[in-house]
């Protein structure tokens, strides 16, 4: 109550909610978020799409995830919710251009593209998740960078299939963008 203010969405919004809820079974609050500038958000239930988790996954990484990792459960479900969200909006005809941000948000994206639903697509990574693992463990991560075996070093640290989400939502979007220089060398060379 003191982060979100429901309102009364306008008639499109209501059509795409109506329809998050009878194909997907999926509720998803609208309003305003409240901080300056009131923006409107979605804010998904995440339990009420828990049925569609071991689909996702046995889609996206069949040969290499860790169904144990609640977290990255989590942000497969909230990927696919927002797959859905966007695919009614494109439904509707309307052109959509939808921004990720690290590898947390990007199973939207990565759905998008292999199910080929047409939309402008850009991906953002402040730092690479490997990198910073790396870096927490004292790495000198800029002097060996260009020797890394990042597939090696992702799994050696049980991360790989979060390394892979965020590589391949890079390869996925229509545009890629990093906060900085140093994050787009070590994207190019983490991420390829």
């Amino acid at each position: 109550a003191t982060e979100f203010e429901a309102v009364a969405p306008k008639r499109l919004t209501a059509t795409v909610l109506e329809a998050m809820q009878r194909k997907y079974n999926c509720k998803v609050h609208f309003g305003r978020w409240l901080i300056p500038g009131y923006p409107t958000v979605f804010l998904f239930d995440l339990r009420s799409s828990q049925h569609i988790l071991h689909q996702t996954r046995s889609e996206l990484m069949p040969d290499f995830a860790r169904p144990g990792d609640e977290e990255t459960n989590d942000y497969l479900v909230f990927g696919t919710q927002v797959f859905w969200l966007l695919s009614e909006f494109v439904a509707a005809g309307r052109r959509v251009v939808a921004h990720f941000h690290e590898w947390q948000g990007a199973v939207g994206l990565i759905l998008a593209k292999r199910r080929g639903l047409r939309l402008a697509s850009v991906f953002t990574t402040h730092a690479t998740l490997l990198g910073r693992w790396l870096c927490a463990g004292r790495t000198d991560l800029y002097n060996v960078i260009t020797s890394l075996n990042v597939d090696k070093e992702a799994g050696e640290r049980q991360i790989y299939h979060r390394h892979w989400i965020e590589r391949e939502a890079a390869h996925c979007a229509t545009v890629f963008t990093t906060v900085s220089e140093i994050t787009a060398f070590e994207a190019e060379h983490i991420l390829g």
